[in-house]
């Protein structure tokens, strides 16, 4: 008997040994396990790589947006923001107007 036990209906040519990447990987049980186990795998990676996905996420809102690191927002540093006011005559320029 073969070492890999062979699904049924194929048998290997005489002399030779063919062992498919299925038959290695599942223990000889065919390529309907194989795609179930390859489909299984897949879906566990994805989800764990959602789930790290969501967390550094969440680690990033926490680190740079949470209320924590938000600024103080009223009229008086919005109108510095915006210099709606005219900024203070400076000292000592000798200057009196707009002209020079």
């Amino acid at each position: 008997m073969d070492a890999v036990a062979r699904p049924r209906g194929r048998a290997a040519p005489p002399g030779e040994q063919k062992v498919t990447p299925d038959e290695v990987a599942d223990g000889g049980r065919g390529a309907v396990a194989a795609a179930v186990g390859w489909r299984a795998a897949l879906r566990r990676d994805v989800s764990l790589l959602l789930l790290f996905k969501a967390i550094a996420l969440a680690l990033l809102w926490w680190l740079f947006f949470s209320p924590a690191h938000r600024p103080i927002v009223d009229a008086v540093t919005t109108g510095q923001h915006l210099a709606l006011e005219a900024p203070p005559p400076k000292q000592g320029t000798g200057h009196t107007g707009d002209q020079p």
